[in-house]
Parts: C-alpha cells; structure tokens; sequence
C-alpha cells in the first residue's frame, strides 16, 4: 500500500492542484455573472458552454495525447486552461465568455484523461478499487476545499484570474516529476447512444437526469444562495457541503446497489431527491443551518445518481463493453449537463430562486415514476450477471479504465 501511495503521489498532487484552482473558479464566474447583472439565462449559456467543451474534448482530446504523450499533453492542456481564464479577464463580454469557458472545458477534460490514464497505468486488477477510491476522495475533496477560496478574492478585482492561473501553472510541477513510462490508450469500442437508449432506455434516462441536475447545480447553485441574500461565505459553504454530501453518501449507496436490484435503488434515489428537493423549493428562506444539513442531503442522493445509472447501463453488456458503455453515457450526461443550465434559470425566473430545487424535483420525481412503470414494461437483468458497483466521480471515458471489472490484459502495455 505504501508503494502505491508513494507512485500516485505525482498525478493525485497535480490533480489536488488544478482542481482547487478550477473548482474555485467555476463557482466565482456564477457569482461574477449575477454581480455584474447578467440573468440567470446568461450564467446557464456560459456554462453550458464549459460542459460541451468538456463533452467534446472527452471525445477527442486522447488522439492528441497519444500523439505527444501524456506528460507534454498535460503541461499543454494546463497552458491552455491558465490562457482560457487569462482571457476572460480581458473582457466582460459574455459572448466573449462562452468562447473562453467552451475551450477551457475542453482543456479540462484533457486534464482528466491525463491523469486518470497514469492512474491506470499505476494499478492492476487487485489495486484499481484502491486507486479509484484514492481519486474520487482526492476530486471530491478539492473541489469542496476550493469554494472556500472564494472568500479571499473581491469578486470584482481581477486577482481570481491571476490565482486560477497560478493553480493551472503549479498543477504542472508534480506530473513532471514522473518517470513512470506513459501509458498506450487503446481505441476504445464504439457504442451509439441509440443503441444504448434501445438496450437500457431506464440507464440513458439515470444519465441524462444526473446531467441535468449536476449541470445546472453547478451553474446556479451559487446564483441561488446570492438571490436569498447570502454572504460570500455562505456561498462558498454551501457549495462545499453539497459535494461533501455527493462524497459521503458513494460508498454507501453503492453497497446499497449491489445488495437490491438496481431499478429499485433508482425508484428509491429519485423520491428521495423528490422530497428533498420539494422541501427545498417551498420552504425559503429557512434556518441556515438546517439549509447546509439538506443540501448535504441533496448533494448525497444527486451525486450519487450517475455512478448508480451507468452501472445498471453495464448490468446489460458484457465486461468487454464497459468501456464503450462509459463513452455513451458520458454523452449523455453530458447533453444533460448543457441543456440544464439553460432550463432551470426559466423555472427560477417563473417562480422564485429556489426554483433550482424545483427543477430537480420534477426530474427526479419523473425519473422515479419512469422507473417504476419499467419495472413492468421493461426487461430485467438477472442478478447473475449484475456488475459490483463502482463510483465514477469523472466526465472522461478513462474512468472506465480505473474500474476492476475490466481485466489486466486489456492494460497492457
């Protein structure tokens, strides 16, 4: 165990940096946005373009990895994250933005990949769960720290940039430091997303609804705790136990998972997140302290929705697939992902801030009835054939390459 911990200390350290900075940043541009007066629509537009620049470089970042190995492909996506956000504070063009945030996400995914491929590098089959788990806590845990910088930087001085780009730029030293020989990716097996929704409709729409919800969460999150009259502070705090929450609650739900059919657990998130969510949305303002205990709630069963989906999506293929499984869902998730933020400003401009919640309410109560009636209308998977649970805390198909189920032999070099 020391030896492994000792071998991902170079990746986990870059990744801890350039997380802290990006995870920090995410959240100031919401709140920048809604300082400057820009509507809710505009902060959904320029982070729906952050996702579908992450969707796209997910795509087609790992051919440019290959081409220049993984450690100048990580000092290039950096330099070109640290140049995304250098950029927008040039301007406060909000078309301006959408261009930056598109190519900063595309820069981001190819962050991920990088990282996630010396992972997988470093693991074998009996070392993949330890590694995984290494990096979700590790993702998890930066992006909850981060939203705590927001407190040390006036939201309309310039010195949020400058420090994104000081993390971006330090996030290079520790993967330089790695003598480990870089990685072969192989060309992963290529599964349309039709097919998928034709194989498991009850997965495509887990997947789809986690974008949805995460998306926009992400986006207006902290345009809510503004519009409810919360300090910079506060913001940062509730941002922080939201995904605190996501993070507490993986290892449960998932053993949950693995010991009740997996619809069931899908019917059982969505009314959950129903309720907490409709609480959410109707009782505002409420005390702040029982506002962060909720939230924890929340982040819980919405964190948990994707890992759940896209693991009953692998009940249905082989082991050979979970690769190709992962790529689908990932665009699915990340359609959602760009189309969330672009609906919930319209519901929380019909009715009030906390119509964010009720955004996700009605999706997750729609997922858990579709669930539900499915468990009539559509096959069920055999229990023999059900796949152990695996949190999958990333957008990149990679992921899928941490996960034990897959075979040594497919790894190898």
């Amino acid at each position: 165990m020391k030896e492994l911990l000792r071998k991902t200390l170079a990746p986990i350290s870059s990744l801890l940096i350039i997380i802290l900075g990006t995870s920090f940043f995410n959240t100031f541009v919401s709140v920048r946005i809604s300082t400057d007066g820009g509507s809710n629509l505009l902060t959904g537009l320029v982070y729906s373009a952050y996702y579908l620049g992450m969707m796209l470089g997910a795509i087609y970042m790992e051919k440019l990895i290959n081409r220049t190995g993984h450690i100048r492909a990580f000092s290039i996506f950096a330099s070109c994250t640290a140049c995304s956000i250098l950029l927008q504070s040039f301007t406060v063009s909000p078309y301006a933005w959408i261009i930056f945030r598109l190519t900063m996400g595309a820069a981001c995914a190819g962050l991920f990949i990088v990282i996630e491929s010396w992972l997988l590098l470093l693991s074998s089959s009996s070392t993949r769960g330890v590694v995984l788990s290494i990096y979700m806590v590790s993702l998890y845990s930066a992006q909850s720290l981060g939203q705590f910088i927001l407190n040390f930087v006036p939201i309309q001085d310039d010195k949020a940039f400058t420090l994104t780009v000081i993390f971006c730029s330090l996030s290079i030293i520790p993967v330089c430091f790695m003598r480990a020989a870089a990685p072969h990716v192989h060309e992963p097996e290529y599964i349309n997303i039709f097919y998928l929704l034709r194989k498991t409709p009850l997965g495509f729409a887990g997947n789809l609804v986690s974008g949805l919800v995460l998306g926009s969460f992400y986006a207006l999150g902290p345009v809510f705790g503004r519009e409810i009259g919360l300090s910079i502070w506060r913001i940062s705090l509730i941002m922080s136990v939201t995904i605190l929450g996501g993070m507490a609650l993986q290892w449960p739900m998932g053993i949950f998972s693995d010991l009740v059919q997996r619809r069931k657990v899908l019917i059982t998130t969505g009314a959950i997140l129903f309720l907490i969510s409709t609480v959410l949305f109707v009782y505002q303002p409420m005390p702040f302290p029982v506002l962060l205990t909720l939230l924890f709630l929340y982040g819980g069963f919405s964190f948990t929705l994707y890992p759940i989906a896209i693991t009953y999506c692998c009940d249905f293929f082989s082991s050979a697939g979970i690769t190709a499984v992962t790529c689908a869902a990932l665009i699915i998730y990340g359609i959602g992902c760009i189309i969330g933020p672009l609906l919930s400003p319209l519901i929380m401009q019909m009715t009030r801030p906390s119509g964010l919640f009720l955004f996700t309410a009605i999706l997750s109560l729609l997922l858990a009835l579709y669930a539900s009636w499915s468990r009539h209308a559509l096959p069920t998977q055999s229990e023999e054939s059900k796949e152990p649970y695996q949190a999958l805390p990333s957008m990149t198909p990679e992921a899928a390459e941490l996960d034990p189920r897959i075979k040594d032999n497919e790894h190898e070099t």
